[in-house]
């Protein structure tokens, strides 16, 4: 018997750009849910059926249903400014090398829920920032998170991770509450928290499409974690959620290897680094994945030819236009087919 399977893909596209005082953004998922089925693509450019279109964007939403792929995109030029005139037809999927037969709807600047959880590094070597990075972080949720559709949770991790909310919340006052209570101590135990994360925004997922993201802020540098990289990335990709990594390592240091695990993590996701060495460039970056997940599209269609034998997909996202980028996650996982025995 086949387990209920939908596929929600987030893209988080992006390119980084310096300075957003112009709304210009860094070169930067479609989103998979555990419960989906797989997309499909050609290479040949495929005309697809009339689109549907939502009646009031202020009241679109996705249910989540058996067999229907929802994709997230972000979409900006060279120049890093975002792209908001799109249609479906300026779009190609290609999922295991092959195209969707159609599209079931498509929806720019969504307003699909967003599911965020800040993940804060607590250990010894952020102790002189802690405090900037809380003002910084509870502001960002002030700004962003509608108290009618969206949610966050706070993760802090240290030589352990500690989940700082109980639950997903929309509570701006709670979660602020819970931010100035972190306190700096320990070494760092970053892929212990990403799982940590992705098992709670799966979770929390159940029953509609959501936009879930996991915003790190740390230098990148585990010394404490008992899984490895490649389980916390493979945790991030079953939920579905983009990270972004506001990447805190020293201004002073050249080469740090965390930067290199983050970038990893991110693009594999279909998120990418921001820079937050310094206090101002803090503040820039919570500023610009305010701007990401404001102006982002939505689509979804039925997944042709899955196989339910539980391989990683991998997924490919590009326009007829030239001049833009997009930045997608790599994959996802496909369902199990199990036996009734296997409920047991």
């Amino acid at each position: 018997m086949n387990q209920p399977f939908c596929i929600a893909l987030v893209c988080v596209l992006t390119s980084v750009m310096a300075g957003y005082a112009q709304e210009s953004l860094p070169p930067a998922d479609p989103n998979v849910t555990s419960e989906t089925k797989s997309i499909s693509s050609r290479k040949t450019a495929d005309v697809l059926p009339a689109i549907e279109q939502p009646a009031e964007e202020s009241d679109f939403t996705v249910s989540k249903q058996i067999d229907e792929v929802n994709l997230i995109l972000s979409v900006t030029d060279l120049k890093g400014r975002f792209v908001a005139n799109l249609t479906a037809d300026d779009l190609k999927i290609l999922d295991n090398h092959q195209s969707p037969t159609k599209w079931n709807y498509f929806q720019p600047r969504t307003n699909l829920p967003l599911h965020v959880i800040l993940a804060i590094d607590v250990s010894s070597s952020i102790r002189e920032r802690l405090h900037f990075e809380q003002q910084a972080a509870s502001t960002f949720l002030k700004h962003i998170l509608r108290r009618e559709t969206d949610k966050a949770a706070v993760v802090a991790f240290g030589s352990a991770v500690q989940e700082k909310t109980n639950g997903m919340t929309s509570d701006v006052g709670a979660l602020d509450v819970s931010i100035r209570s972190l306190q700096a101590n320990g070494e760092t135990a970053m892929y212990d928290a990403i799982i940590l994360c992705s098992r709670k925004l799966h979770e929390s997922r159940q029953m509609t499409g959501v936009r879930p993201v996991i915003i790190l802020i740390t230098d990148g540098d585990d010394t404490a974690s008992k899984a490895t990289l490649t389980a916390a990335e493979e945790a991030a990709l079953r939920s579905e959620a983009t990270i972004f990594a506001l990447d805190a390592n020293s201004i002073y240091e050249r080469n740090p290897r965390g930067r290199l695990v983050l970038e990893r993590i991110t693009r594999d996701t279909g998120g990418l680094v921001l820079s937050a060495r310094e206090d101002a460039d803090l503040k820039g970056a919570f500023i610009t994945i305010e701007k990401i997940l404001r102006n982002q599209y939505a689509l979804g269609y039925p997944p042709p030819n899955l196989q339910a034998n539980g391989s990683f997909r991998s997924i490919e996202v590009s326009s007829t236009k030239p001049g833009l980028n997009i930045h997608t996650r790599k994959g996802y996982y496909s369902p199990v087919d199990r036996s009734p025995d296997q409920y047991k």
